[in-house]
Parts: C-alpha cells; sequence; structure tokens
C-alpha cells in the first residue's frame, strides 16, 4: 500500500519560501481559489484578479517579516482585505455596498437551503443583497468572514485587526440587523441568518 507524504503547514511553506520559489507557488495553489471567492464577494469579480495577485505579490515581499503569531491563513486574508480596500477607494472613492452573491453565499447567509425555484432564488439574492447593503462596512465584513468564509473569532480578530472579544458581539449584531432587515422584506421573511459554531 502506497504511503502518502504529509503536505507541508502553511507556516513550513512558508520557512521554505524564504529561499525556494516553489514553496511560495504551493500556498498560491493552496489559497488562490478560496480568496478569489473571498476578493469578489467583497469588491466585485471584476477586481477580485487583480486583488489577489497584487496581495500574493505583497505576501511574497514580506515573508521575512511574516508574524508567526498568526496562521498564514489569516496573514494572507488579511493582506486580501486591505488590498480590496485599497483598490476600491482607489477607483471607487469608497467599497462597493453592493456586494456580487451567489446561491451558495445567500444560502450561507440565510441558512435557505431549500429554495423552490430559480424565481423565488432571485427574489431572495435580491432581498439579502439589499440588507447588506444597508449594513455598515464592518457587519458586512464580519458576516463574510465567520458566516460565509467559516472563519473562527481568533482568525477575523487577526484579518480585521481588532480585539478578538469585540468579534462574537460583532457577529451576533450584524445577524440580528441582517434577520431584522430581511423579516421587512417579502422573500425573505422565512429566513434567518445561520448559527455557526466558532472557537
Amino acid at each position: 500500500m502506497e504511503i502518502r507524504a504529509q503536505e507541508p503547514t502553511d507556516e513550513q511553506l512558508v520557512r521554505q519560501a524564504l529561499v525556494n520559489t516553489d514553496a511560495f507557488g504551493m500556498l498560491v495553489d493552496r489559497y488562490e481559489r478560496p480568496l478569489s471567492l473571498y476578493a469578489a464577494r467583497l469588491i466585485g469579480r471584476q477586481d477580485a484578479e487583480d486583488v489577489v495577485q497584487q496581495a500574493f505579490l505583497q505576501a511574497y515581499r514580506n515573508l521575512a517579516g511574516f508574524d508567526p503569531h498568526l496562521t498564514f491563513s489569516a496573514w494572507i486574508y488579511r493582506i486580501v482585505h486591505n488590498t480590496a480596500v485599497n483598490v476600491a477607494r482607489k477607483r471607487h472613492g469608497t467599497m462597493p455596498t453592493e456586494l456580487e452573491l451567489d446561491g451558495e453565499t445567500v444560502e450561507l447567509l440565510t441558512g435557505d437551503t431549500d429554495v423552490p425555484s430559480e424565481a423565488l432564488h432571485q427574489e431572495l439574492e435580491g432581498a439579502v443583497g439589499q440588507a447588506l447593503d444597508q449594513l455598515d462596512q464592518r457587519s458586512r465584513d464580519v458576516l463574510l468572514l465567520s458566516v460565509v468564509e467559516g472563519k473562527s473569532y481568533s482568525e477575523i480578530a487577526d484579518i480585521l485587526m481588532v480585539a478578538v472579544n469585540s468579534v462574537g458581539p460583532t457577529v451576533s449584531r450584524a445577524k440580528s440587523k441582517l434577520r431584522k432587515l430581511l423579516e421587512q422584506h417579502p422573500a425573505g421573511q422565512e429566513t434567518q441568518p445561520r448559527e455557526v459554531e466558532h472557537g
């Protein structure tokens, strides 16, 4: 029976990447798709690829300064988040308030996995989009990271550079605001943000 070699951890690859660019290539392969999806949700599909490329370039240049107290995942998400904010302000003057929503994002945010028809699903997407549009930027950020990306509170704190004990209450408030906004919309009345366990 073939024994498969254990894949190196992100942190091992970071150390190797200081002397071997192939190791950084493995990190890119590992994170390119999830980061592209995250960037698209933050800033729109059109700018997402550019944001992720800039973020990887910045990460590579700053590898020697990587903080070993952080996970690589939190560090690279933080760089993507900050890059998206900078690109949005440069191009649009502000972060886009209308997020691009796919079916999976809507289901995660509402906990609704049993939408009966395409027409209703589109209506629900519209309801969630409008509700998110009315939230402040920090509430949208924590909802995306917590509910959609599945990040732990400590990772969210590292990504957004906030105190870890502030994340839980912010997530709860954001879910509550989203729930209230959805209740006011006909398509969102049967839905509510899903509870996610965090450590």
